[in-house]
């Protein structure tokens, strides 16, 4: 019997967007892409770890609709702060969006408990894996692949 397949939770609205001119919307920008939520923090050194290999991967299948949606989740209270995370971006080379979950709203809503995590959502919206830790790139470019030649099909 397969597991019925889970919306994913569209993000709240209110919050700190960096690296993008405006809030981004599962329903509406995002609709119909192939969506790698990277659940980190700038404290996290397993995060940071993830980042260069999350910047290749959005390299690899530029031409894909496919996007990376950095989620930033604290740990520690200064990290909540949106300028200390846009400090924590420009040393750290991210150019990807970047939602500021200073509450962590986002983090409950898709049930996340370890940093980083990584959710994948499908071009129809559903949640269809979660991995959480230093997931080697060769693992993330087949999901992603695969479910990038399930959205063409």
């Amino acid at each position: 019997m397969s597991e019925a397949l889970v919306r994913a939770p569209e993000f709240p609205e209110g919050l700190t967007w960096l690296n993008s001119d405006r809030p981004l919307r599962l329903a509406e920008e995002l609709r119909g892409r192939v969506l790698l939520l990277d659940f980190w923090t700038y404290c996290c050194i397993n995060c940071v770890h993830m980042l260069p290999e999350l910047r290749r991967l959005e390299t690899e299948v530029a031409d894909g609709p496919f996007s990376v949606i950095g989620v930033h989740s604290p740990k520690f209270d200064n990290e909540r702060d949106p300028r200390n995370v846009r400090h924590a971006l420009d040393r750290l080379d991210v150019a990807h969006p970047v939602v500021v979950d200073a509450d962590r709203k986002v983090w409950s809503d898709y049930t996340v408990g370890a940093w980083p995590t990584m959710i994948l959502v499908d071009a129809k919206g559903y949640v269809r894996e979660e991995m959480r830790g230093e997931v080697p790139l060769d693992q993330l470019r087949e999901k992603v692949l695969a479910l990038l030649e399930e959205a063409s099909d």
